[in-house]
């Protein structure tokens, strides 16, 4: 059984995912801080992570119309870069949880920083060539990998496309579903094969299913909001309390 607190600030948490993949692009990056208060090193992205799949799955399957592949293509090389820089560093840290906490807070206040950035540029992003597309790749594959947290990262790349929203919004759960559904085997092996523990616990995947009521909830919420909610002034919202979350990993 889980503590009352715990199931309720879980809960929240899978709402905010929920509701970022289907109609608030971003606002999953509160939800990181939220998972940090429940567990800590390799279980903050091991916990995670099936919430995001369930509600990636979700995302897609409402949206899939409007993915472009085309436009995928040319991140697979930099997302693979990025995820071999992951597995590296933990690998690095091993059982240690705080160097994992202390980069996850970070990454979250460069994509708060990136984010606010692309909110106040008063002229549209050119669409990168791509060198710079390899460049997002390899950034937005290194903060999902670790954190699950490179939604600034791939919303300034897909922005920069000049996509409508409902094919921005196609693009990116197509994306990330594929992306979270490859961390599951090397989170397993780096679990199994090396020291710092495993990222999935019976525990947590208990927890993960327990929250699916709350990822629905968000997922039809975010789909009924998509065309209603500003959505400048809930990133506003979201990245402020995002990174009044990411300050509080760095200083526990």
């Amino acid at each position: 059984m889980f503590a009352v607190d715990t199931l309720l600030v879980g809960a929240l948490a899978a709402f905010i995912v929920g509701l970022s993949k289907t109609g608030l692009p971003g606002g999953a990056l509160i939800a990181i801080p939220l998972f940090a208060t429940l567990v800590d090193g390799r279980l903050i992205p091991g916990v995670s992570l099936p919430i995001l799949l369930v509600a990636d799955v979700f995302a897609v399957g409402l949206y899939h119309r409007h993915a472009r592949w085309d436009l995928l293509r040319s991140l697979i090389v930099g997302v693979s870069i990025g995820f071999a820089a992951g597995v590296v560093f933990f690998i690095s840290v091993g059982s240690s949880a705080r160097p994992i906490e202390v980069v996850i807070g970070v990454i979250i206040l460069l994509m708060v920083v990136l984010q606010l950035w692309r909110i106040g540029r008063d002229t549209p992003v050119k669409p990168a060539p791509p060198a710079i597309a390899a460049g997002y790749g390899t950034a937005g594959g290194f903060t999902t990998f670790v954190a699950n947290a490179a939604g600034p990262i791939m919303n300034t790349y897909m922005t920069g496309l000049g996509l409508p929203k409902d094919e921005l919004v196609g693009t990116s759960a197509l994306f990330y579903c594929s992306v979270n559904l490859a961390k599951v085997p090397i989170y397993v092996a780096l679990g199994e094969w090396t020291s710092g523990g495993r990222f999935f616990t019976g525990a947590t995947l208990a927890f993960d299913a327990a929250m699916i009521p709350a990822i629905l909830l968000g997922v039809f919420s975010g789909r009924a909001l998509f065309n209603v909610i500003s959505q400048r002034a809930f990133l506003l919202i979201v990245l402020g309390l995002s990174a009044s979350g990411a300050v509080r990993l760095l200083l526990s």
